[in-house]
């Protein structure tokens, strides 16, 4: 620990070389006293000594007869002179050493900021925003046996730092300590006054400081780092030798002196800010939202709340550290179907053409019911658009388990979430050996297995952008190297997807994400939470998944709401259609904005492609 005190006014040096005196004249009395007794012990030592060996010192040199028994006029003179001589030197070496400590602020600063220990890259977005940035600070602390009046030092400090702990810190003052921290983290301003009060016993530490410029905003992306600057979470922690300039098994030094993230902070806060107007109005106790490019993969933004300060990590909650939107593991409820459907017609399970009774349906004794209930014979557009739970069923068990198992394996569902985060989720689900019909079932339509936001984004990343997998990340890819990729999908699966995820939001319960001449898709979600063995109606994860455009999508999002609560203006209601979907509408709306999107032609061949679909069969109401 680099300490220095930073100014020694003349009247402290004074006072300093008036107490080097006194110490050097009892150390001279101590001295000489200790000198006395060593040469009566010598004295009486030679009492006994030989007559030879008297003879012999009664006729030695000089220089001899300095350090034994001799108390002629010369030899007394010549001893004190030594001794003065000695002391003359000891008080230089102590003066040389105040001026060197007076005068090295400068030098010492620099040391400490060149100091690769303490240095860190800079975290930047997509478009250069410094994110984290390490700026120089100071800490005040002080030498209570330096300092001669406590309670004066105390009410100067006072008109400078008005919130300090006036007893904690008057005893600190009184203790003998010889270091006590005053206060960390000072600003500049109070440093600057401080400094000029020239109070002796008061000095700085000169710090290195890890500055969010973004407070919260970014607070589940880059993490925080803890006093020596070593990262803790997120980012910071993930990328810690990158950061550091630390040797690493991967190369990276094409990435420069800078971690250039794929975020774009200013759609970060439009997600923030939307989610924190739903949660509050329906009492939400938590969210989360992901955009992506589903082109590539790079996250455009991730939102987790509630979210806490990154400066000071240790006044955070659990929850407020809690990254629900990486961390957190749902069952998806009715968002699921969007995979069961796309498997299903990858397989050739089913087609935009099949149909199915919808009448009744019972698996190994349990009775498959949909939320509002439907009669005969439906499409399988249709059981899509009214999220028909025994219609996904029945395309489910046609699947089987083992298609289920690859398909949900290469979508990532069934491992730990792959993201440059520490704070990652492993799903939960049953062993693919025990699925039987019933669990099969279960899982078409969201239950029994549980992922966390980042998986589903993950997984449906092939499913709208014509079946290609792309690894998600949070670093902004090079243009020039070519993308990681791996089909999963036909293209034709994913148009199909992509066609009935715009007949949700056209004619079914995505209609309040709805934008004229955008072709908004997607798909709402809402499942119960279980609680003591079985699932409680009134605790929900409601959820939307949208995408812009339809037809050749852009930008995919993903937004759950934990625990929202009915209101009278949603009559009671508080299911991903009234909660997610108005979030992903506003969103978009201002992502249109923001990016300047174009509407599309109403009679262009990409939109009339898109609405071509058949979902009522003949005389079906």
């Amino acid at each position: 620990m680099n300490r220095q005190i930073t100014t020694i006014p003349k009247r402290i040096f004074f006072l300093f070389k008036k107490r080097s005196v006194v110490v050097a004249s009892r150390l001279s009395y101590n001295f000489l006293y200790l000198r006395i007794v060593c040469l009566k012990f010598k004295h009486s030592l030679k009492l006994r000594l030989n007559c030879g060996m008297k003879a012999l010192l009664r006729n030695n040199s000089l220089g001899r007869s300095i350090f034994i028994w001799n108390l002629t006029d010369s030899i007394a003179r010549l001893r004190i002179q030594i001794v003065a001589v000695g002391f003359a030197l000891v008080f230089l070496l102590i003066s040389v050493r105040l001026l060197v400590v007076a005068s090295s602020e400068y030098v010492n600063y620099h040391k400490i900021n060149n100091n690769a220990a303490h240095h860190r890259f800079d975290i930047t977005d997509r478009n250069n925003n410094l994110l984290a940035v390490n700026l120089p600070g100071a800490s005040l602390y002080a030498n209570p046996r330096k300092i001669l009046d406590p309670e004066l030092a105390i009410k100067n400090l006072l008109t400078i730092i008005p919130g300090l702990n006036t007893t904690k810190l008057l005893s600190k003052l009184k203790s003998d300590k010889n270091f006590v921290w005053i206060k960390r983290d000072i600003t500049p301003q109070e440093h600057e006054k401080i400094y000029n009060l020239g109070m002796p016993g008061f000095g700085f530490e000169r710090e290195q400081k890890r500055i969010y410029t973004y407070g919260n905003l970014l607070s589940h992306i880059i993490g925080y780092v803890g006093r020596d600057l070593k990262g803790l979470a997120g980012i910071e922690k993930y990328f810690e030798k990158f950061l550091t300039a630390q040797p690493e098994q991967e190369d990276r030094s094409s990435w420069g002196s800078a971690l250039n993230l794929s975020i774009d902070v200013r759609v970060q806060n439009i997600l923030s800010e939307e989610i924190d107007k739903v949660m509050k109005k329906f009492s939400a106790k938590g969210a989360a939202g992901i955009i992506v490019d589903p082109n590539n993969g790079e996250i455009l933004a991730l939102v987790s709340k509630p979210d806490f300060d990154p400066h000071h990590p240790g006044k955070a909650s659990d929850k407020q550290l809690f990254n629900m939107a990486t961390q957190g593991v749902y069952e998806m409820g009715s968002g699921m179907k969007s995979l069961t459907m796309a498997i299903g017609i990858d397989t050739n399970a089913t087609s935009m053409q099949d149909a199915y009774d919808l009448s009744y349906m019972k698996v190994s004794g349990f009775q498959v019911k949909d939320y509002h209930p439907l009669k005969g014979w439906h499409s399988v557009p249709n059981i899509f658009l009214k999220s028909s739970n025994i219609g996904v069923s029945q395309i489910m068990l046609e699947i089987g388990s083992t298609h289920l198992a690859n398909y949900l394996r290469q979508l990532g569902l069934l491992n730990q979430a792959k993201i440059e985060l520490p704070e990652r989720a492993r799903p939960l689900f049953p062993s693919s050996l025990r699925w039987n019909d019933l669990s099969l079932t279960t899982m078409s339509y969201g239950y029994g297995i549980s992922v966390s936001p980042l998986h589903f984004m993950q997984a449906m990343i092939p499913v709208v952008n014509g079946g290609i997998m792309y690894p998600l990340t949070l670093i902004k890819r090079d243009a020039s190297k070519p993308l990681v990729a791996e089909r999963v999908f036909k293209e034709e699966t994913s148009i199909a997807m992509r066609q009935l995820m715009r007949l949700v939001v056209s004619k079914g319960t995505g209609s309040k994400a709805e934008i004229k001449g955008y072709y908004v898709g997607g798909k709402t979600g809402t499942a119960n939470i279980a609680h003591a063995g079985k699932y409680d109606k009134n605790r929900r994860i409601s959820s939307f998944f949208g995408i812009i455009p339809a037809s050749n999508p852009r930008y995919m999002i993903y937004v759950v709401y934990n625990e929202p609560q009915g209101i009278k203006e949603t009559y009671g209601f508080a299911g991903g259609g009234w909660t997610a979907t108005p979030t992903v509408g506003a969103v978009f709306e201002r992502m249109i904005a923001l990016y300047g999107m174009e509407k599309l032609e109403e009679n262009s061949p990409e939109v009339n492609k898109l609405i071509n679909v058949e979902y009522k069969i003949q005389d079906e109401t």
